[in-house]
């Protein structure tokens, strides 16, 4: 019999435990999302040919790293439309759903139960407004222009990114 236990108790992310003999799982731990999938996206501007990353602290390994942006869904909007509102607010552009490019969803790690899926938003770095963060991790994170070249790919130390740049130019997004 499969008994699942919850070991801490936060807002956003749990630890669960599962015990179960016929699986042969005795203490696997896993972290909970509360259900809640996400999107992820970079930047592109294809006349430049650069990505805006992310530049943001991640507390595991103590590092700042660049990465993708990203939201919480929202059961009252579309995916679209929270790729459409974050990129305001984290990266500071105005897109429309038509500069919005879905390139694939994944599963974030396999002791999570969170799918995140993915996206490359086009845009034209002259056009860069000012970031309104709405919260203080948010706000401590910077944005930077990555030249698109051979060696970003072996660069990038977040898994984001990699997945949403190699899965646009395998379907031809990128130009």
């Amino acid at each position: 019999m499969r008994v699942v236990r919850k070991i801490t108790n936060n807002r956003f992310v749990n630890i669960r435990e599962i015990k179960d003999p016929e699986m042969h799982l005795d203490g696997y731990q896993f972290a909970e999302r509360l259900g809640v999938d996400s999107v992820a996206f970079v930047l592109w501007d294809e006349n430049e040919e650069m990505f805006l990353l992310n530049r943001e602290y991640k507390p595991p390994v103590d590092k700042f790293m660049l990465g993708a942006f990203g939201g919480s869904m929202d059961k009252n909007k579309s995916p679209e439309e929270i790729v459409i509102a974050e990129v305001k607010e984290e990266a500071g552009f105005v897109v429309d759903k038509k500069d919005v490019y879905y390139v694939g969803e994944v599963l974030v790690s396999t002791q999570m139960n969170q799918m995140c899926k993915l996206y490359l938003v086009k845009v034209d770095k002259k056009n860069q407004d000012e970031r309104y963060p709405e919260n203080p991790v948010e706000a401590m994170a910077e944005t930077e222009w990555v030249s698109y070249n051979s060696n970003l790919l072996s660069y990038l130390r977040d898994w984001k990114p990699l997945a949403i740049i190699s899965k646009a130019k395998a379907i031809d997004i990128l130009s």
